[in-house]
């Protein structure tokens, strides 16, 4: 059976930090004549043979993922990914319940090392999305997040090719942006073994609690020269 685990593109649903702007989709064609009030009509082919569209968006938009690129101006960018690299095999989901601002720990984690050692992918659900929907701004600004010990962790004993959270950031993005170095879970998890890895952000995981992961898949749009991009993820799950 497969369940989808990113979150819904819906405009009404998608969460965002600041004032990045949501997905717009902006018409090029559309097979009705053109409007006489309360659509711009310019630049688009009315009354037109077909519909076709522009699409924009933010590449951090929703389930997404990053990839080294993001915090290093040489590191592999989403075009030097194969389907293959995006695909796991071994996925492990671990509940490590967390509130505002507090941190994954390598404690934490060391408690599962013998199934973490047999993963290619680690999701840990820590339950904060719960808020996604309540209370957006709390999502955003108050995440927990991994600390830097239970990243060096993960990368220095295990051969992981992806991390997740159902979180909005990895590590808590305010803090992130004031810490020195900047960013250090993210470059901890994506730089220090120069290899391709993903992180899996704003992952809605909570229907795969309780379920047997055989599969995952985080499949995003390949475009050239990016850091991150909006997936779609699902996984392979038993009945």
């Amino acid at each position: 059976m497969l369940i989808e685990f990113s979150h819904s593109m819906d405009p009404k649903q998608i969460v965002m930090p600041g004032d990045i702007a949501l997905p717009q989709v902006r018409p090029r064609s559309r097979m009705i004549e053109a409007p006489s009030t309360g659509e711009d009509a310019h630049g688009v082919r009315w009354g037109s043979y077909n519909n076709t569209s522009i699409v924009e968006f933010f590449a951090h938009t929703g389930t997404h993922i990053d990839v080294p690129f993001h915090i290093d101006p040489e590191g592999f960018q989403l075009q030097d990914f194969q389907i293959a690299d995006l695909v796991f095999e071994k996925p492990l989901l671990l509940e490590i319940p967390k509130g505002d601002m507090e941190k994954i720990t390598a404690g934490e984690l060391a408690r599962h090392e013998a199934r973490l050692a047999k993963s290619d992918l680690v999701l840990v659900y820590t339950g904060f999305s719960e808020v996604r929907k309540t209370d957006p701004k709390r999502y955003v600004t108050q995440q927990p997040g991994f600390s830097v010990d239970a990243a060096n962790y993960l990368v220095d004993n295990f051969n992981l090719r992806g991390f997740g959270v159902d979180l909005i950031g990895i590590e808590n993005i305010p803090e992130a942006k004031e810490s020195e170095p900047q960013f250090p879970v993210h470059k901890t998890l994506l730089l220090k073994k120069r290899r391709k890895v993903a992180l899996v952000e704003d992952a809605n995981l909570a229907p795969l609690v309780g379920k047997t992961i055989s599969r995952a898949y985080v499949i995003p749009l390949r475009f050239f020269g990016a850091e991150a991009m909006p997936v779609t993820a699902f996984a392979d799950v038993e009945d």
